[in-house]
């Protein structure tokens, strides 16, 4: 998989400059990226579904998913959004809104190439690390600056 240089070096960064799975120190030049949930498994290309990994640990996780995909989605999207990496391209959104939901987001949920964020009272929906859909009350708060309510 082709990346920007940049996205690649976020990623590298993020996990503290080691294959996410071995802990192994690597160099920039050294890594590779792994989908955590795989694409053949409906994983994505989101900043959230891919982790630092060396080439040894990436040939031998291949398909697997593993246990603990959700929380692993759930803790990098949060840094994501803390981060500027997720934006959006709903009209008169602006991606410093997204920050005020994460204390709400409950569940992530990748379907091919769009992944599904759930709180408890709204989704967004997640397409090449752009929120391209928002529904229920997070829109209105979202465009209108309305407290969602409790």
């Amino acid at each position: 998989m082709k990346r920007r240089s940049i996205d690649k070096r976020y990623i590298f960064f993020r996990d503290m400059q080691k294959c996410y799975y071995c802990h192994k120190n690597l160099k920039l030049k050294q890594i590779t990226l792994d989908h955590y949930l795989p694409k053949s498994m409906g994983g994505t290309d989101d900043y959230f579904n891919l982790v630092t990994c060396c080439k040894r640990c990436n040939k031998y996780k291949a398909r697997t998913i593993p246990v603990d995909v959700e929380e692993v989605h759930m803790k990098f999207l949060i840094q994501a959004i803390v981060d500027g990496k997720i934006t959006t391209s709903i009209k008169n959104v602006k991606s410093i809104s997204l920050i005020h939901l994460i204390n709400r987001i409950t569940f992530v949920e990748s379907k091919g190439s769009i992944s599904e964020i759930r709180g408890e009272d709204f989704p967004l929906y997640i397409e090449k690390n752009r929120v391209i859909r928002a529904d229920g009350k997070v829109m209105d708060y979202l465009v209108g600056g309305n407290q969602i309510e409790d």
